[in-house]
């Protein structure tokens, strides 16, 4: 199934989506780091469930835990950490549409970057569909928005270029985009110690499944230390907030080695592409279960993104 990977993409984005939004009432309670802490403690069980099963099922054994794997994993976990700190930073700044709608170019980011630093190879077509698909989620973000909502925004030109929300959330972007493409290449390189990686599908499972354990580990100690420095109180905190960090955890992993599958399968910037997928299914999500309508914009927009993510399929 060449098209496994797009299926799996589109699964993540909509545990992200998920996820988000949940992150979002719990940082109501807790700091930003906190907040993306927990998605890691209550996690990681989850994903060694997962590691289990992917070793049982198919074997492989751990794998070499070379240098170059760690450090790859290290910086992708690093980045991760850090870009999830500004998007949840950034939904706290007044007038932050025009910054929601900036952090949609990782996408673009992710091609251009991996194509000139890593090992991303992209096709005529995929560029195309890549561009198609930014245009969808422009589309729709813009619609929902709104002319009203960017009226209220009352920035000048000058702010919308070199605001803080603008600011926030490029370097938000460009994190992810190191994020993505550190651990797609970590998957790369990765070796099998006590025998022969799984072929096929197999093999991208395996990858994912030992990548995201590995990278969510190193997570979990680097931040909990300094939490532990800086910020205990954070772990006082998280008992009284069980239902919900279990809940943003849970969705978080499964999202997560989605993630890291589909990026052991695909070059980052499709699989990011088609992950932007996870816009049309908040739309619709608010237009079935709260009954918000849609904007003609936003209906263009879906099309557009949904027409992208097919000419994807075309290309696999």
């Amino acid at each position: 199934m060449d098209y496994l990977w797009i299926i799996i993409s589109m699964f993540a984005a909509l545990m992200q989506a998920v996820r988000t939004a949940a992150q979002k009432t719990l940082n109501q309670r807790m700091s930003n780091l906190g907040t993306t802490y927990v998605r890691s403690v209550f996690g990681l069980p989850l994903m060694l469930a997962f590691l289990w099963y992917v070793e049982h099922q198919w074997g492989g054994g751990r794998p070499v835990f070379n240098l170059d794997y760690l450090v790859l994993t290290f910086l992708g976990a690093a980045a991760q950490i850090f870009a999830t700190m500004a998007l949840i930073y950034m939904f706290k700044l007044r007038n932050f549409a025009i910054g929601t709608m900036l952090t949609k170019v990782d996408i673009l980011m992710t091609a251009v970057i991996g194509a000139l630093l890593f090992s991303e190879s992209l096709s005529a077509s995929g560029i195309l569909a890549l561009v198609v698909v930014v245009t969808g989620v422009l589309l729709m973000t813009v619609g929902r928005m709104g002319p009203k909502a960017l009226a209220e925004a009352d920035m000048s030109l000058g702010e919308v270029v070199f605001g803080k929300p603008t600011q926030v959330a490029l370097l938000c972007a460009l994190l992810f985009t190191f994020s993505y493409l550190f651990l797609r290449e970590a998957t790369l390189v990765m070796e099998a110690a006590g025998g022969r990686v799984p072929e096929g599908v197999a093999g991208s499972f395996w990858r994912g499944a030992w990548t995201v354990v590995v990278a969510t580990v190193m997570q979990i100690v680097v931040v909990g230390l300094w939490l532990w420095w800086t910020e205990p109180k954070v772990f006082g905190q998280m008992l009284p907030n069980a239902r919900i960090a279990t809940f943003i955890g849970c969705t978080s992993a499964v999202g997560s080695i989605g993630w890291y599958t589909a990026f052991a399968m695909q070059n980052a910037s499709y699989v990011r592409a088609v992950g932007q997928i996870e816009v049309v299914f908040t739309l619709l999500i608010a237009w079935f279960y709260f009954k918000e309508r849609l904007t003609a914009l936003e209906l263009i927009g879906i099309f557009v993104t949904v027409a992208g993510v097919l000419m994807f399929r075309l290309i696999a």
